[in-house]
């Protein structure tokens, strides 16, 4: 029988992690896990699971019912309530697990970057400093921005869906657009000088699929406002698929 391997997902690495487990060990029974509100891809060469576990109590028993022998959290940095649940999961469930970190931007040299601990503070800060800000933080966090009044703002979300949600509309002096990564930096650059974007507020997500937006702003000058990642868990962590595959040799 095959030894089972789950992949927390939902990130491009972690489907970059699936498709080289399944090159490197074609022996592995691998299940890659995506949230239910992230698009399936079009072909993995494994299982996919689509949807909720339930919190902590869920993915502990799916662990055990489907006899998974190790556990992958590659889930987007900021998805920290499901890395909780796999810390606490993968401990009750007496299984091994690998945090995969997606590195972090190296920013552009001779660039206005300030780091902040959340989006409240974010927002506080664009609305002392900036008369035209370009927000890119999904849109269950543009709430902390309801009270920004004097700032035109510019919102890019995943969708048209995503725009009619209520974190959207009680936004005021704001402009939609939409569109999913990634991203050219001659279309972020444009977009950017269009609008005359003095400020860009991100999460401080790293890759490569949304790195265009940070250039573009040092192209035009903007300021860049990152809130920073949450606090990794302990454990075993890796930022390459090649360490990846190792831990997997000792664990799998």
């Amino acid at each position: 029988m095959s030894t089972k391997i789950l992949i927390l997902g939902g990130t491009a690495e972690a489907k970059h992690l699936a498709h080289a487990i399944h090159k490197q060990r074609p022996e592995l029974d691998v299940t890659l896990s995506l949230a239910g509100v992230t698009r399936s891809p079009a072909y993995m060469p494994c299982h996919v699971r689509t949807g909720s576990f339930g919190g902590t109590e869920g993915l502990t028993a799916y662990i055990q019912e489907q006899g998974i022998k190790a556990v992958i959290d590659a889930t987007h940095p900021f998805a920290a309530t499901m890395t909780q649940h796999a810390v606490q999961a993968c401990r009750a469930a007496g299984v091994a697990l690998l945090h995969f970190e997606r590195p972090q931007w190296i920013l552009p040299p001779d660039t206005d970057v300030v780091f902040v601990p959340d989006f409240i503070e974010a927002a506080r800060l664009i609305a002392r400093t900036s008369s035209s800000a370009f927000l890119t933080i999904g849109r269950n966090n543009l709430s902390a921005f309801d009270g920004v009044r004097d700032v035109k703002l510019l919102v890019r979300l995943m969708d048209e869906a995503d725009a009619q949600s209520d974190h959207v509309l009680g936004l005021e002096n704001c402009t939609l657009v939409t569109g999913r990564p990634p991203f050219d930096l001659a279309h972020e650059e444009a977009l950017m000088r269009e609008h005359q974007i003095d400020t860009l507020v991100s999460k401080a997500s790293g890759g490569d699929a949304t790195r265009a937006k940070i250039d573009a702003a040092a192209k035009v000058g903007a300021r860049i406002i990152l809130i920073r990642r949450p606090v990794p868990p302990d454990g075993e962590r890796t930022s390459s698929i090649e360490d990846t595959l190792g831990w997997l040799y000792t664990h799998a």
